[in-house]
């Protein structure tokens, strides 16, 4: 071999890491420069699998929102708005001269705020009397008056009264639905100034009356949402600086036009009056009476015709100003 001929690997050597092979040399700059290239764009790439994540995301972000739309706009019973209707008849029980009038008559007399525990719990949440009972379905407590009515002369009559706050309830019975609502005003005028607010104004049969306005329902739920289409009744109660409205209409019925009695049930939800009641007893002076508190008493049956007796007050003294229902029999002389 001559010395000039490049020697040849033999079987044992290794190449060093230093020496490369010319090839392999002259490939790897392009493949290089290739691999880089795909890199960069790859950079700027969204790969479909996070397009398809993104896209589910971005679906159920919508699908949940149509469900909290429709869950605040009716599909939650609670939630469901009530009928702005009034009822057929509709009748004021203004005793000026009671014992609740002048114990309660001014929120100076009476100044704690009403709570929802006083209202709608104890016995109030079932109500008994008149052989019907009523259980409590959904209730509401809120300090912006406006909420519990609907008609702009019935917000401004409360809006005068200075009412601070309005409670609502919602009851079912076998055979009634009702709603119950007191509003915590400044003075027993008040109250009367806003129960007569709520009266349809009288006019001639060619001229139609603008509607007052009248108490809302808490809630839309069935069913609250046929409130008004079939016969309804209703009664304001004066109850010294609250006034009291109780409202109730047949379950089965489905006409304005099928009078019929509802004394019974109306003087039943009436006595959602009771913590009003408790309030007397605590707030009167035992000296103007000589008795001490204890209960509400029991409802006296209304007088036929739609309207609801004054439930009997807690306090027997002094004596209830109303004649009773019924006369006793005039015995004849000589008579056994």
């Amino acid at each position: 071999m001559s010395p000039s001929e490049p020697s040849e690997p033999g079987p044992g050597r290794r190449r060093k890491n230093s020496e490369s092979d010319p090839e392999q040399a002259e490939a790897s700059p392009r493949e290089g420069r290739r691999r880089a290239g795909n890199r960069r764009k790859g950079q700027g790439r969204t790969s479909p699998a996070l397009k398809i994540v993104v896209g589910a995301l971005v679906l159920a972000l919508i699908a949940l929102g149509a469900v909290l739309v429709v869950q605040r706009v009716g599909g939650d019973g609670a939630a469901e708005a009530a009928p702005e209707t009034r009822p057929v008849l509709y009748d004021l029980r203004l005793s000026d001269s009671s014992e609740m009038n002048r114990v309660l008559n001014s929120r100076e007399d009476d100044q704690r705020p009403l709570n929802e525990g006083e209202l709608f719990e104890r016995s109030n949440e079932e109500i008994a009397s008149q052989s019907i009972d009523f259980t409590l379905r959904d209730s509401d407590l809120t300090e912006d008056c406006t909420e519990a009515v609907w008609g702009s002369q019935i917000e401004d009559a409360l809006a005068d009264a200075d009412c601070t706050q309005a409670g609502r309830a919602t009851y079912v019975a076998d055979g009634y639905f009702g709603v119950a609502a007191v509003f915590n005003l400044d003075s027993t005028e008040d109250s009367q100034d806003v129960a007569a607010a709520m009266e349809m104004p009288e006019t001639d049969e060619e001229e139609e009356a603008e509607d007052p306005g009248f108490v809302l329902a808490p809630s839309g739920e069935e069913p609250f949402d046929r409130l008004g289409e079939g016969y309804s009744a209703a009664d304001a109660i004066i109850s010294g600086h609250y006034l009291v409205v109780v409202w109730v209409q047949p379950e089965d019925s489905d006409s304005v036009d099928d009078r019929v009695t509802l004394s019974s049930p109306l003087v039943a939800l009436a006595n959602f009056r009771d913590p009003l009641y408790r309030r007397l007893v605590e707030l009167r002076d035992p000296t103007d009476t000589g008795q001490e508190g204890g209960g509400t008493g029991g409802a006296e049956e209304g007088a036929p015709g739609g309207g609801a007796e004054d439930p009997q007050p807690p306090v027997e003294d002094p004596p209830p100003e109303d004649p009773p229902l019924e006369e006793p029999p005039v015995q004849e002389p000589g008579g056994q």
